[in-house]
């Protein structure tokens, strides 16, 4: 039998404020698509109605760049929950929404109001991956959002540049790792998640230590630039360590901590012991972490142990001098040539530094 791919719904154009007229522009041309593709499924369906009416159309969404107004919001959430053309809605079929940046510009209370219509539009999907990053949500926002943070189905999400506080980094962590059902909570089914260049200080860390605490299944972790401090930066370093120490997270792939600060030896000892069990890593930011020579010996001395097959190490900014030039030059050497990509800008390296590195 032949097959069909679901479509992706996107807006065309550049980055804009959407107004109800544009939206429904938008909705006639989502329209159009999906009207075009019914036919081609129906063909390959041999016009079986019933078969037809319980088809995935789309399973992706991308509303990133465009910021709406209220009623805007309101006519693509309408779009989207209602039953098309006698089948089920265009949401229930969606597992990936990229909803990033869609109340820029906005007052807060407008901007929630905007951000709740149209999370609230996927209560029947079950999204796998979404991505919430780039809108101001504040201590007042997870509400909004509550929706697609609470669906069991996740597996993937992004809260970058969104402005999280303490006190809303307890609220996402109270979500993500409620288990009222008994059927374990969403933390334990994560695989990816991206907090980013987000200002929720050493409290913050412990509500992201909660989190990881849960976790099992992660491969992609992002918790840079979130104003940890030294004090936070060892709650992240302890919490990882015993998350893989345990066998927990045993399939990481991706590890972002740039901008952590990791410059006393306790949470460079949890790193090291922590990197030693990622054997499967490849990609590995460190930036801007005062580690210096010492915190670079062990990080470096943790990849080899663990026979990661690291392909992206990124140390910048961390005080390398000599002496850690020549641990990642030993590393590099010992690691076989699996290493691709290393970036050292912003260290304190001599061209003796640089000729062993290079040798």
């Amino acid at each position: 039998m032949a097959q069909y791919t679901p479509l992706k719904l996107e807006v065309p154009g550049e980055r804009e404020f959407v107004e109800a007229d544009r939206a429904k522009e938008i909705v006639a041309l989502w329209t159009e698509q999906l009207t075009t593709h019914r036919q081609h499924v129906s063909a390959i369906l041999n016009n079986d109605a019933n078969a037809l009416a319980t088809v995935v159309l789309c399973d992706s969404i991308r509303l990133s760049d465009k910021s709406f107004s209220d009623e805007a919001a309101e006519i693509v959430a309408a779009f989207l929950r209602e039953p098309f053309m006698g089948g089920r809605s265009i949401a229930s079929g969606i597992l990936f929404a990229e909803l990033d940046d869609i109340i820029a510009g906005r007052m807060t209370e407008m901007g929630l109001a905007v951000l709740q219509t149209i999370c609230d539009a996927f209560v029947d999907a079950k999204l796998v991956d979404v991505n919430l990053s780039d809108n101001a949500i504040g201590q007042q926002g997870i509400g909004a959002c509550k929706t697609v943070l609470s669906m069991p189905s996740l597996e993937r999400l992004s809260l970058c540049n969104n402005g999280l506080s303490e006190a809303t980094m307890a609220e996402v962590a109270d979500i993500l790792t409620s288990d009222e059902s008994g059927t374990g909570c969403i933390a334990s089914r994560l695989t990816k998640i991206h907090f980013y260049n987000n200002m929720s200080g050493e409290g913050g860390c412990k509500e992201f230590a909660r989190i990881l605490e849960k976790s099992c299944n992660l491969t992609d972790i992002r918790f840079s630039s979130t104003r940890a401090g030294k004090a936070g930066s060892d709650i992240v370093a302890s919490a990882l360590d015993v998350a893989l120490e345990e066998g927990r997270n045993a399939n990481l792939e991706k590890l972002d901590l740039c901008d952590n600060n990791f410059g006393n030896s306790a949470s460079q000892d949890a790193l090291f012991r922590a990197l030693g069990c990622t054997t499967c890593l490849t990609y590995l930011d460190l930036r801007d972490c005062d580690l210096e020579d010492d915190g670079v010996k062990k990080v470096c001395h943790a990849l080899f142990e663990s026979d990661s097959t690291l392909e992206h190490l990124d140390l910048s900014g961390n005080g390398v001098a000599r002496c850690g030039a020549k641990q990642i030059a030993d590393y590099i050497r010992d690691s076989g040539g699996k290493l691709k990509v290393l970036c050292l800008d912003d260290n304190e390296l001599t061209s003796k530094g640089v000729e062993k590195i290079a040798a």
